[in-house]
């Protein structure tokens, strides 16, 4: 996601706030990759992260 997308207003709210939201790969919680980039009042989501593992 580009810089003037993160700093684009939502589409349905108008919020400039947003929440990247992560998946833990492992039990000790230290790695992490984005699942999702969403809006932080309505839940609008901007990106989504979907990595399939062969």
């Amino acid at each position: 996601m580009k810089l003037e997308e993160l700093l684009a207003k939502c589409p349905k709210c108008g919020s400039q706030d947003k929440t990247a939201q992560r998946r833990m790969l492992d039990e000790h919680l230290a790695h992490a990759e984005l699942k999702a980039i969403v809006c932080a009042k309505c839940g609008h989501v901007f990106e989504f992260h979907d990595h399939k593992e062969n």
